[in-house]
């Protein structure tokens, strides 16, 4: 028996290696035809097996990325939001199936909508990408900023009657969070989520300050206008400081410390733990469900995925926990999409390989 599990762990060590060299490989490619700029953390069960990052943070060539180097995680950040969430849920001070009235009947739709449905996108809300976003996005500074974005528009539908992904609902979650805890959504963020999962990089870094080892995002798109297609640095697109939805900054070790606080149960105990990482609503694509805060992925291949992605002009972001193969995946780029996704699809091909 000791010999058998010598050679196990001989043979998992020598194809952890090879998978190594097989990734650097692939990195190495794309970031010669400049198709990703970024870093990459792979881990198996409680020990990473490679970390490394290709790339600059601030172009040309000013301050290359490093395995440490904090990127704008986007959409990454509602897994966040949502632990803090259930942190609340857990502790008796939210319920799950009361209106948001309750604890706010001031916020938008505050008598039609509950936490589950926001924290589900079956709250009926859109996105705030418009007009007005881009008349204040230089003075985008708290939730309550973010909140008057919307505030006055119509829910698209029914709350609890389909699935529409989008941003708002998680804003109101951070205004419910400032409600019962009686502190700044970004404070709690860092008291009850980021500090006990030992996530020192992470914060809701506001743009218009000095923060060392922080890339910056390059985009050759623009939602508000035509491009010549030449990659810009994305500044002045995104509000100055950004929401419990989105643009959140991060790097690859502390995402994979989240994951690592979360099944030790340091943040949430196995029940409501369990309850994140449950289908709760059909998503968009195939085989993919979204429970609290999470995408559930089963296609049929790579066994049970759960974890979130996120997608902004000038990054490109994957946190993925293999809950079947015991592998934790971080791709963080600060390069349009596919940058990442190109990059995580062929990662978990080698996976299973």
């Amino acid at each position: 028996r000791c010999v058998a599990l010598a050679y196990h762990h001989w043979r998992l060590k020598l194809n952890h290696a090879e998978l190594a060299e097989k990734v650097h490989v692939l990195l190495d490619h794309h970031a010669a035809v400049d198709q990703f700029s970024g870093a990459l953390l792979i881990a198996y069960e409680h020990q990473p097996i490679l970390t490394t990052a290709r790339g600059f943070a601030i172009h040309p060539d000013v301050l290359p990325n490093q395995s440490d180097t904090k990127f704008n995680i986007a959409s990454v950040t509602k897994m966040l939001t949502a632990v803090a969430v259930m942190q609340l849920v857990a502790a008796g001070k939210l319920d799950l199936h009361t209106p948001v009235a309750a604890y706010d009947r001031n916020l938008p739709h505050a008598s039609q909508i509950t936490v589950h449905q926001l924290l589900t996108h079956t709250a009926g809300f859109g996105r705030y990408w418009n007009d007005a976003y881009r008349a204040a996005r230089s003075d985008l500074r708290t939730v309550a900023d973010y909140i008057k974005l919307f505030a006055a528009t119509p829910l698209e539908f029914a709350p609890g009657t389909r699935h529409h992904y989008g941003n708002a609902g998680y804003v109101v979650l951070g205004a419910v969070i400032e409600q019962v805890t009686g502190v700044s959504y970004y404070d709690h963020m860092r008291q009850a989520v980021y500090q006990p999962a030992a996530m020192c990089d992470t914060d809701h870094f506001e743009l218009d300050l000095p923060i060392a080892n922080r890339a910056v995002g390059y985009t050759n798109q623009h939602w508000f206008g035509p491009t010549d297609g030449r990659r810009r640095a994305n500044h002045f697109i995104y509000g100055v400081k950004g929401s419990p939805a989105e643009h959140c900054f991060s790097t690859v070790g502390d995402l994979f410390r989240f994951f690592q606080a979360l099944q030790a149960h340091f943040l949430l105990d196995a029940r409501h733990t369990n309850l994140c990482f449950s289908p709760h609503a059909a998503a968009e694509q195939p085989g993919v469900s979204y429970g609290y805060g999470f995408h559930i992925i089963d296609d049929g291949r790579h066994g049970l995925v759960v974890g979130h992605g996120g997608r902004a002009l000038g990054g490109d972001a994957f946190a993925l926990l293999y809950l079947d193969l015991g592998y934790t995946v971080a791709i963080l780029s600060n390069y349009d999409r596919p940058a990442a996704r190109r990059i995580v699809d062929h990662v978990a091909d080698m996976l299973i390989a």
